[in-house]
């Protein structure tokens, strides 16, 4: 099994909590060969942290390397395009952190990217790759409930106090909605992979807590292509409380899911059905269906076409 020789772009909590340890357990597939950031101390670290691989503060550097085969994109949003497109000029496969651009002119011209250049492109989203989403879909289509009409998604979080919240590029973010889009499109990406297309109808905005950044809570109603009608709220800034909870309601039942490794599904009173799924985060995931594409010239699952649908479903929302 021939190893990827993999540099890093990008050394700050994405690089270090999320793609790291899912490497670390694909020491088979993936060699971290140099890595970049634009402080040279967190480059510094985390080339330490990697092994003691050589560390750039210029990006291009890494980029102009021969041996290094492909690239991990962990930037703040607004830099993805210029990043991509950089590393895409340079013949390297590309596995981008999610969202895939800051704004939809960028997306855009991000679509045409498959059809120019040769390589591998994934988009990283996660939540494509969670076992428990997937299962979702697949007990939802098997009928279980019934036909399903609606899903209620509470997504109540204290993100602004915690380490990704407390990033400063966040806080002062440069793309429209802020947490809304940043945290929001992983939500998105979930619901159309269970439910299908979005059509959003109506949304309200609010900044409860103003040092999230412009906008931090959203109740968006929404329909899918199926007929099925949904809200997602996602309240960034809940004091002292946190729920991720799904619930589908069908005409022989309801399915819920509190967003751990377990669901419920109810069709009588007195007996639930309930089912573990041992779903992980879905970084290993993604990255091992990045390794597929490069060596086995398999299709990626989350590709660059998928992440413009995600924040397409987002900035539409927010232009109501």
């Amino acid at each position: 099994m021939e190893k990827i020789k993999l540099g890093i772009i990008g050394c700050g909590l994405a690089a270090n909590k999320l793609h790291f340890p899912a490497l670390q357990e694909l020491k088979n597939k993936f060699e971290i060969s140099a890595v970049c950031n634009h402080t040279e101390q967190k480059a510094k670290q985390f080339a330490a942290l990697a092994g003691g691989v050589p560390y750039y503060t210029d990006y291009k550097d890494l980029l102009n390397r021969k041996d290094i085969e492909a690239v991990d994109i962990t930037l703040p949003i607004h830099l993805n395009y210029q990043a991509a497109k950089d590393a895409l000029d340079a013949g390297k496969h590309v596995l981008l952190e999610k969202p895939l651009a800051a704004n939809l002119i960028d997306a855009e011209k991000m679509l045409e990217f498959p059809d120019k250049y040769g390589t591998v492109m994934l988009l990283a989203e996660n939540f494509r790759y969670k076992k428990l989403y997937i299962r979702l879909k697949e007990v939802i289509e098997e009928g279980r409930i019934g036909k399903p009409y609606s899903v209620i998604w509470n997504n109540f979080d204290h993100a602004y106090d915690n380490e990704y919240g407390r990033i400063e590029w966040r806080k002062q973010h440069q793309y429209k909605g802020g947490f809304i889009t940043d945290g929001g499109v992983h939500s998105i990406a979930a619901l159309r992979l269970i439910f299908g297309e979005i059509t959003p109808i109506s949304i309200v905005v609010q900044s409860a807590n103003p040092e999230a950044g412009k906008v931090d809570t959203c109740n968006l109603q929404m329909k899918f292509s199926n007929g099925i009608t949904g809200n997602l709220f996602l309240f960034f800034s809940t004091p002292y409380y946190y729920e991720n909870r799904i619930l589908v309601f069908g005409d022989n039942g309801t399915l819920i899911s509190d967003g751990g490794e377990s669901f419920i599904i109810k069709t009588n009173f007195n007996n639930d059905y309930v089912e573990e799924v041992k779903t992980g985060n879905g970084f290993k995931e993604e990255f091992e269906d990045f390794y597929s594409a490069v060596r086995e010239g398999t299709k990626v699952r989350s590709t660059f076409e998928e992440g413009y649908k995600d924040l397409k479903t987002i900035m539409d929302a927010l232009n109501l």
